[in-house]
């Protein structure tokens, strides 16, 4: 399903109860409430709800995590890892915000230097 983010951007969006196993790539925004088992690609934000589940790598330009993802994260701008967030996996991103609660293993590294676009 597709429909219009805040920003006028379009987005897609995994429903809770949906599992989705393979690659998706992503013009724009992703909200997920479902179960996706494969590799993320997108060009906006990866949003992972508190009842959420990734099992796989993510690449975006922004991450927001408030449910379990397992695999490596890289953002090209920012990674939150909200209250409820499980990060199991290595990080890669500008920048980093974890807010008390959130549960993170694995080692993370901060880049530096100009944002660049991601292309799916």
């Amino acid at each position: 399903m597709s429909d219009k983010s805040s920003s006028g951007k379009g987005f897609a969006f995994v429903n809770s109860g949906t599992v989705i196993t393979g690659e998706l790539l992503v013009e724009n925004d992703l909200s997920i409430e479902g179960t996706v088992k494969g590799t993320i690609r997108a060009t906006g934000t990866v949003s992972i709800h508190v009842q959420g589940v990734v099992e796989g790598e993510i690449q975006s330009a922004s991450v927001k995590i408030g449910g379990k993802v397992t695999g490596n994260v890289t953002a090209n701008d920012r990674v939150i890892l909200e209250a409820k967030a499980v990060l199991v996996g290595d990080l890669r991103t500008r920048e980093l915000i974890i807010q008390e609660g959130a549960v993170f293993h694995g080692k993370c590294e901060m880049q530096t230097g100009t944002r660049t676009n991601l292309v799916v």
